[in-house]
């Protein structure tokens, strides 16, 4: 899931499609309703670009809480924003992380 495709820059839409071609299915829309999802158990990744501290921040005990792990794109904190992915389980985000490298 991601909030929209429209909010990504061009080069971070291209990283958004490689990881989006492996899925099974994509979802638009929700907001923090998506990472909810994904601690739920409905949803298996979420990735946003350009997510505000505050944006984040709260959700992070929430997602490893029921078990996910969130970081940035590039591995690290989410604790200042930015391009964020959070997912179900380790083997789903190292694949996330992966593909949105490059």
């Amino acid at each position: 899931m991601t909030t929209s495709p429209l909010l990504y820059t061009a080069s971070k839409l291209t990283a958004f499609r490689r990881v989006e071609a492996r899925a099974r299915l994509s979802r638009y829309g929700g907001d923090c309703y998506a990472f909810a999802m994904l601690a739920a158990g409905h949803v298996n990744c979420v990735i946003e670009s350009g997510l505000q501290i505050y944006d984040i921040v709260p959700l992070v005990p929430i997602i490893e809480g029921a078990g996910g792990i969130v970081t940035c794109w590039d591995g690290g904190s989410p604790a200042k924003g930015g391009d964020v992915v959070a997912s179900c389980d380790a083997r789903t985000h190292d694949e996330a992380l992966s593909l949105l490298q490059g």
